[in-house]
Formats: C-alpha cells, sequence, structure tokens
C-alpha cells in the first residue's frame, strides 16, 4: 500500500527498532532478555513488581511517555495478568486515558479511565493490590485525575496539585519530575508564552535530562514546553537526541520537526514525518489495529514541508497514498475516525499549492489531527 517516496526505507527501519536492545536499558529487568521490546529510551522505575509484570511495566511507562497510549496499555495489561496484585499495573492504564496534550483522545476516554479507577479501588478495597509509599502517592493522583462528578479541568487541576504534593515528598525522583511537568503542560492555566511558566516547569525537566539523557519524558516534555519561536533553539539538542532514543515511537519520531519547524528546517522536518508515519504503519500492521489508526498527523506536517519545499510531485505522492488508505477502509468496512478530515484538509493543501489560489503559509499543523499517534 505505500507508494510514496522514502517511506519503504523509514519503515525498514521503523522495523528494525522493534528489535533493537539499549545498552544496559532498563527495559531489562532481573537479567532478562527483553530484545522482542519496542525501543523507547530509558528509565529507571523500580516497583514492588519484578520478573515479567516489572518488564511490561517498564515498557508501558517508556510508552506512556511518549503518548504512545494504546501500546502503552497492551504491556500494563500484560503486567496485571502476570502479577494481579501489583497496583502500579492498574495506575499505568488509567493514566492511557488522560491523554494529557490532547493529543489523539479516545471516543469516551473520560470514562473509560474513570472504570479503570473503580476497578483498582474495587480490588484495592478488597485488600489485593500492594503498594509502596511511593506507589501509593502515583495511586491518589491518578484517582483525583479520573474523579467523579467533577469537569475535566477540576479533574485536570485535581491531579497536578496531587502530583505536585507528591514532588514535595520524592523531589529528585525522575518518574515523579517528569509525570508532575506533563501534568502542568496540561492545565488548562499553563502558558508556553509565558516565559515563567516555561522556565518554571523546563528547569526540573532539564535536571532530569542531564541526570538521564535517555529519558524519554525529559526529552518529549521539553520539546513541548520550549515549542514556540523563542525557546525552540533551547531544545534543538533534544529533538535531534528523542527520535534516535525511541525510534519504535511514531510520536517520538514526529515531534523534533515541532522544534525544526520553528528554525526552518523543513528538509529535517520531512524526514522527521516520513519516519514517523512509517513507524505508524508498521505498528499497525503488527498489531492488525485498523488502518485508521495510522499517525496521518504526520502526514499532515509531511505535506506542508514538501509544499514548503516545492516538491509538488513528492505531496502528490502523499495524496495517492490517502487514496489507497480510503480503498482500505471501504474494503473492511471499518470506522474511519477522523481520516475524512484529514484527508480533506491535506488534498485542500495541496490544491491550494499547485493552483496558486493561496501562498503556501499555513498555520502550525499542531498536536490533534488524527491517527493513532
Amino acid at each position: 500500500m505505500l507508494t510514496f517516496r522514502h517511506i519503504c526505507v523509514g519503515l525498514l527501519l521503523a522495523a528494525s527498532c522493534l528489535g533493537c536492545r539499549p545498552e544496559a536499558s532498563s527495559q531489562d529487568a532481573d537479567g532478562e532478555s527483553q530484545s522482542d521490546r519496542p525501543l523507547l529510551g530509558e528509565i529507571s522505575f523500580p516497583t514492588s513488581a519484578t520478573g515479567e509484570a516489572q518488564a511490561e511495566f517498564i515498557t508501558g511507562v517508556l510508552a506512556l511517555h511518549s503518548f504512545w497510549y494504546e501500546e502503552a496499555r497492551d504491556h500494563f495489561q500484560a503486567a496485571q495478568r502476570a502479577d494481579p496484585g501489583f497496583g502500579m499495573a492498574y495506575w499505568g492504564e488509567a493514566m492511557t486515558y488522560d491523554n494529557a496534550l490532547n493529543t489523539h483522545p479516545e471516543p469516551d476516554s473520560e470514562n473509560l479511565g474513570t472504570q479503570v479507577i473503580g476497578r483498582m479501588n474495587a480490588l484495592d478495597n478488597k485488600g489485593e493490590l500492594r503498594w509502596t509509599p511511593l506507589e501509593r502517592g502515583f495511586a491518589t493522583a491518578v484517582s483525583r485525575r479520573f474523579q467523579a462528578g467533577l469537569s475535566l479541568e477540576e479533574r485536570r487541576q485535581a491531579y497536578v496539585i496531587a502530583m505536585t504534593n507528591l514532588a514535595k515528598v520524592f523531589p529528585d525522583n525522575d518518574e515523579v519530575v517528569a509525570f508532575t511537568a506533563v501534568a502542568l503542560l496540561a492545565t488548562p492555566g499553563f502558558d508556553v508564552n509565558n516565559r515563567a511558566h516555561v522556565l518554571s516547569v523546563a528547569s526540573r525537566l532539564e535536571e532530569v535530562y542531564k541526570r538521564n539523557p535517555r529519558h524519554p519524558g525529559a526529552l518529549h516534555y521539553l520539546i513541548h514546553v520550549y515549542d514556540t519561536p523563542e525557546f525552540a533553539p533551547r531544545a534543538l539538542e533534544q529533538a535531534k537526541s528523542y527520535a534516535k532514543i525511541a525510534p519504535a515511537s511514531s510520536h517520538a519520531l514526529h515531534m523534533p520537526s515541532h522544534i525544526f519547524r520553528h528554525l526552518g528546517m523543513w528538509e529535517e522536518v520531512a524526514a522527521s514525518n516520513t519516519d514517523a508515519y512509517a513507524a505508524s504503519v508498521e505498528w499497525q500492521k503488527r498489531t492488525k489495529r485498523p488502518v485508521s489508526m495510522r499517525d496521518f498527523h504526520a502526514l499532515d506536517w509531511l505535506m506542508e514541508a514538501d509544499l514548503r519545499l516545492g516538491r509538488l510531485d513528492a505531496a502528490g505522492e502523499i495524496l495517492k497514498e490517502l487514496e489507497e488508505v480510503e480503498q482500505e477502509i471501504a474494503r473492511t468496512g471499518e470506522n474511519s475516525g477522523r481520516f475524512g478530515e484529514v484527508a480533506a484538509a491535506l488534498r485542500a493543501d495541496y490544491t491550494a499549492a499547485t493552483t496558486g489560489s493561496i501562498p503556501v503559509d499555513r498555520p502550525d499543523p499542531g498536536h490533534d489531527m488524527a491517527g493513532g499517534h
């Protein structure tokens, strides 16, 4: 189905990354080989679990840091099956419904998250789950995030307060710092154009980055917090690193283009999103998910880059890809999600560029178009 330039090469690279292992990676638990796990960076997150449950949990958290919610959920659920009493496996599953920066919210995600919390609390009330003090703090915070009877804004505010309090107790814990930072970014009052807001969050993430330059959360969230023309140069190093340490994630491959775009690095924007789309195709095929769950958001950015670079033929190949996806959706009868909306926007951009009806000077494509990542 892939027809346009350089996607095939990107697909091969994405497939090879699924078998890669970082040296001394935290994806190894108790000396077990984890060569079949996606390459998503490295973290240190000891918990009350061991063996398979801990290995699945770590992979889930790594995916969570790259907003790869569907993949993360698979691993957290696997951790529950391996160790039903492991409370943090339920925390992780609930967190996959947070959609922190509204990148690709699932229908009814708030209700689904609330259901997971209800199941977690029911097991906990029966004494069937175990927690360390740190784990209990995470569980309390996510319960606030999905507390019934509150608006989304009230839930996010309650969650950020709980995480901020947890950070006071564990100020040097990288996972607490990272999840507190993204909670702050998701707070309705946070303003990426407010220097005080930006620097207060970035300073803590920079500390995590210095301790662990392969931490996907530190890299990812620094790109988000620096995602303005003023601050973009500060994140160029992280942008170049993020895709390298987490090449299995479509979103991790895409995110550097947020910084490249501000700096006018259009060749790099095109390359990032070519790789991002290819990774999503590989994941969709490997997991046998619907074709509508591919990362069409990456194609939106790729179209803009191609048009900026005057590559009309390359941009036209994107339209051919959209046509083949439409044929596949029609053949399978699957739910197309927001694919139709994205396809229409991309076709309008191409038509405008090729007919000269308007200049190719689009606003930022943003964070929430469609697709899995």
